[in-house]
């Protein structure tokens, strides 16, 4: 048996043409990972505090659009990011990422998350050391 590590849509290509299946998923394994961050130099966050306001709000709008729509509206809306995929597979990925809770609920990032991500790039050597979550993470834009 061999173990791959892939993410959607290869993974559920592998599946279709009958190399394989999903086992599992990392992020339901790997407990909660914020891995998806946005970062900006001391001066821009001083300096452009209403863009930013902005940027954090569209994204949260994106948050509340995932989780108050269905999987198929979601796929329909992020199809056109994926040419090479219909929207039936679309509709199943979105299915999977739901299934796992992979979409927070907010922009939040919580320490304890913060300092999880790292004890898991540590794990994999790719970390020699930790950041101070509050030197690095503002949060003063998100809703918790």
């Amino acid at each position: 048996m061999i173990i791959y590590t892939l993410c959607d849509p290869n993974a559920l290509k592998l599946e279709q043409e009958g190399y394989g299946y999903v086992v599992d998923s990392i992020g339901s394994l790997g407990g909660v990972v914020p891995y998806t961050a946005y970062n900006t130099r001391k001066s821009y966050l001083q300096n452009h505090q209403e863009d930013l306001k902005g940027f954090v709000k569209s994204i949260q709008k994106g948050l509340d659009y995932v989780h108050g729509h269905t999987d198929e509206e979601v796929a329909k809306v992020i199809l056109n990011e994926f040419p090479d995929t219909s929207l039936n597979d679309l509709t199943k990925m979105v299915k999977r990422y739901r299934d796992i809770d992979a979409w927070f609920k907010t922009t939040y990032i919580e320490e304890d998350d913060f300092n999880h991500i790292m004890e898991i790039m540590e794990a994999a050597g790719e970390l020699e050391k930790k950041a101070p979550f509050k030197k690095l993470v503002d949060n003063s834009f998100s809703l918790k």
